[in-house]
């Protein structure tokens, strides 16, 4: 599994894309029971977008992107509230396609500012059938460490990390899906559990975005 997600990002990193023989494969079948729930949290995440624009005075940021074989792949949108200057959210349409979705990002902060839970979908250029990654990440701040635990639209824990300072001791912490799955001896030290203290353990309700 953990294998897998980093193929999908370096292909997504390098622009490789997918393969016009792939393509053609899955060209008129019917989307599988995961496609359907990606695109679907891909549309939701969108949606909590427009919401959380509309309730705020925003100042928008363009820029063109893109990657090592397509150097102009994207036209990015960055979103900041015009009251706070904090980032909201974060959009890439294709340059080619300007209604097709590529990457979108949404921030939820605090009273302080600090982003809360974040929620992500991306998708490989040049393919469709659905996004290539969905996350859902919660944050924390304990103690002068900040820690994230992330999800994907499935409900599976996927990643998680701390870094900053514990008890004069510099932390820097991250596990892989594998590695949450087996449970590492970190995952029960007082460093570990301060990280994540409170921290969901279930994706739960932001399944939908929110």
């Amino acid at each position: 599994m953990a294998f897998c997600r980093w193929i999908l990002l370096f292909a997504l990193f390098t622009g490789i894309g997918v393969t016009a023989s792939a393509v053609a494969a899955n060209a008129g079948k019917p989307l599988n029971k995961h496609e359907v729930a990606w695109h679907h949290f891909a549309d939701q995440i969108l949606s909590l977008h427009r919401k959380l624009i509309s309730q705020v005075p925003v100042v928008k940021k363009t820029r063109v992107g893109g990657y090592a074989r397509q150097p102009a792949f994207y036209r990015e949108v960055s979103y900041y509230s015009a009251r706070t200057h904090k980032l909201i959210s974060r959009i890439r349409w294709e340059k080619q396609h300007p209604d097709k979705l590529h990457t979108i990002e949404v921030f939820i902060r605090d009273d302080q500012g600090r982003v809360t839970r974040d929620f992500t979908a991306a998708y490989l250029p040049n393919y469709y059938r659905a996004p290539s990654q969905t996350l859902i990440s919660f944050h924390g701040y304990h103690d002068g460490l900040q820690a994230f635990r992330t999800f994907d639209a499935d409900g599976y824990r996927v990643v998680e990390g701390c870094r900053g300072e514990y008890q004069g001791k510099k932390v820097e912490i991250i596990l892989d899906e594998d590695e949450i799955a087996e449970g590492t001896p970190e995952m029960h030290s007082a460093i570990y559990k301060t990280c994540f203290r409170g921290m969901r353990r279930k994706a739960g309700k932001y399944l939908t975005p929110q």
